[in-house]
């Protein structure tokens, strides 16, 4: 009986969302109709459904419908995407600094589902395309534009591969400060700039296959506050029992959790700048220090950079930020 109770606790213990290790953050998600934009996960979604009773009582109509939709509303989703402080991807279109929307979405089937709620069952189905990636919108998209840089000049430094040590630290920007109707928005290129008027960091100045891979930065929520994400998680509520169990066990995954987060470098932003709102401002002695660590680190050069954004700008996904693991 002991031994039971005993097993409760300790799955208790790991398993606890309240405590999980990787929690700090969740991905923000922006919702748009007929689909959704990760800005931390790095994929869009487009939504299409279909009803056999308007085909013909067909499910296989039904469904061929609900495909088509998902594709008309992945383009839709892609159109609307901030590509800077100015331009949404549909204004580049119309520009003609890129051929076509649909020639930069690679998407894949995600979802698939018979709904029979109500009193019309219908078919939902999901397509999602990578906004990161050598096969994701940023990539492509920046594949065009060089293309064309007699009208497009902010273009990433073409560098070697990027170095994959996890142990670097990460740039937080913590915009939870601002007012509802000066909220940061999230955009493909969006940028640093000082209070001065200074600008930290833009597209033409990161290496282009750290944009790549990462991005320029991710957005994402979090209800912890800025003295628990410097802490955690060396004050997991759990620690007693690896101590308990193994000391030397404890140790060494403690190291080897420090190794693979890193540490975060917190500064808060001031307001945003900007046609769409997507340029942050910091203050200058924020920025010297930035500098310092990009010096060292590349911090910035390598995009490792995570803003903070109020929950109720859109909305969360309830899937912790686990790429920082894995020096995404």
């Amino acid at each position: 009986m002991k031994r039971a109770s005993l097993l409760i606790i300790i799955l208790f213990l790991f398993t606890s969302p309240a405590w999980a290790v990787d929690g700090e953050f969740l991905s923000y998600i922006e919702h748009i109709p007929k689909g959704r934009i990760d800005w931390n996960e790095g994929y869009f979604y487009g939504i299409g459904v279909g009803y056999p009773h308007l085909n013909d009582g067909s499910r296989a109509k039904a469904l061929r419908v609900a495909q088509a939709g998902a594709l008309s509303a992945i383009l839709q989703v892609a159109s609307k995407v901030r590509v800077d402080d100015r331009r949404l991807l549909r204004d580049l279109e119309r520009e003609k600094l890129i051929i076509q929307i649909k020639g930069l979405v690679r998407y894949e089937p995600y979802e698939r589902k018979f709904v029979k709620k109500g009193v019309h069952p219908f078919y939902r189905v999901t397509y999602r395309a990578p906004m990161t990636g050598v096969e994701g919108l940023t990539s492509r998209l920046l594949n065009q534009l060089r293309t064309r840089a007699s009208s497009w000049q902010d273009l990433p430094k073409q560098g070697r591969r990027i170095d994959e040590d996890s142990s670097l630290p990460w740039l937080v920007l913590d915009a939870r400060g601002l007012e509802k109707r000066t909220r940061v928005q999230p955009a493909i290129f969006p940028k640093i700039v000082t209070d001065k008027g200074d600008t930290l960091y833009e597209v033409k100045k990161v290496d282009e296959a750290a944009l790549t891979k990462r991005g320029m930065a991710r957005y994402v929520v979090s209800d912890r506050s800025r003295e628990e994400l410097t802490s955690w998680p060396a004050q997991r509520p759990w620690a007693w029992f690896l101590d308990l169990v193994s000391p030397d066990a404890a140790q060494a995954q403690e190291i080897q959790k420090r190794k693979k987060r890193g540490k975060y470098i917190i500064t808060d932003v001031q307001e945003v700048q900007g046609l769409m709102k997507t340029n942050v401002v910091i203050s200058e002695s924020d920025a010297r220090s930035i500098r310092e660590e990009d010096a060292s680190n590349q911090i910035l050069k390598k995009c490792r950079v995570i803003v903070i954004v109020s929950s109720s700008l859109g909305g969360i996904e309830g899937k912790a930020l686990k790429y920082l693991a894995l020096g995404r």
